[in-house]
């Protein structure tokens, strides 16, 4: 066959042309495209299926669908059930929810004991990002039990550890999974007690002046304690928080909670009693707290951590503080 010639009977194929049973759709594009040919032209378009046509129309949104087929948006939910996924996910969630939230539950009784709240968060929150008790680390390296005695008022408790030049507790993050670092448990060499948090400079709080925060390592240059770490409950910088030491009063007119909605997951029974025993139905130790005869008084409670508590209920208390 020769080029440049069509054999007789065929026709020459015209760019642009469609065919009658053609896949393609005809749809306006641009505004104003289909003018003349009709009312609605522009927001309408034939799609042909074989030998049958099917008008495709344009929802309110936009979108083309089929003429006389009605379309569910599909929308993310609003409140996911993080809970749920969390518990599917691991068959060991309730013993590893205990583990993780065991010192702020410590934290929660000992200021229903003693009175005195202690809390880690921003200046502007309404809320703590960590609850601290006498076994939390401070900054420079010892515990708030090895601090000067303190009281909800308190603003400054130095500590009295031989040597040590610290003047005011100031909380940091002792474990990985405080600022959200989960993976370190899963390596098999890992040892808990050796992990410090770090500043930006590589070099970790304790490698830092207690008062000035700039870096002691010789050759560092690092002028101020900078975290490489973010707050696991905020996702903001250790530096941008601060410990606060309160009284029950003084919290309830700053609108921070106190008493039993000071407990992890207050709100959340399941998680709650997670908690405080380890089974999500077992609600014997919150109730314990706040009801019956040995439970803890809302009111007149002592305000330093050396002053006796009395619980009430006389000896038949069902109730029994357990003090370390």
């Amino acid at each position: 066959m020769s080029s440049g010639k069509v054999p007789t009977g065929a026709k020459p194929k015209q760019a642009g042309s469609q065919t009658r049973g053609s896949s393609q759709a005809v749809v306006p594009r641009g505004r104003g495209a289909g003018r003349g040919t009709g009312r609605g032209a522009g927001s309408k378009a034939v799609v042909p299926m074989g030998s049958r046509q099917i008008a495709m129309t344009k929802d309110s949104e936009g979108m083309l669908v089929p003429e006389g087929y009605t379309m569910r948006k599909i929308e993310p939910a609003k409140n996911y059930d993080v809970v749920s996924f969390a518990r599917a996910m691991n068959e060991d969630f309730a013993p590893r929810l205990k583990k993780l939230f065991d010192p702020e539950t410590e934290a929660a009784l000992e200021a229903q004991r003693t009175g005195i709240y202690i809390g880690w968060r921003c200046p502007e929150f309404k809320h703590d990002c960590q609850r601290v008790n006498k076994m939390s680390k401070c900054f420079c390296g010892h515990l708030l039990g090895e601090h000067d005695n303190y009281t909800g008022k308190s603003i400054r408790v130095p500590c009295k550890q031989g040597g040590c030049k610290c003047k005011a507790f100031a909380w940091i993050p002792s474990r990985p999974e405080d600022v959200g670092e989960f993976w370190f448990q899963r390596r098999r060499d890992f040892d808990p007690s050796t992990w410090r948090a770090k500043c930006r400079c590589k070099h970790t709080h304790e490698e830092h002046d207690p008062v000035m925060r700039r870096c002691k390592t010789r050759g560092c240059g690092c002028g101020l304690f900078d975290s490489n770490f973010l707050c696991a409950a905020c996702d903001k910088h250790w530096e941008q928080h601060e410990t606060f030491f309160e009284t029950e009063d003084e919290r309830r007119q700053n609108g921070l909670p106190v008493g039993e909605m000071y407990i992890p997951f207050a709100e959340m029974p399941n998680l709650r009693n997670i908690a405080l025993t380890g089974d999500e139905y077992d609600d014997t130790a919150y109730l314990a707290l706040t009801q019956g005869e040995g439970s803890i008084p809302q009111s007149n409670r002592p305000v330093g951590n050396e002053a006796p508590v009395n619980f009430g209920g006389g000896p038949k208390s069902g109730f029994k503080p357990v003090y370390d």
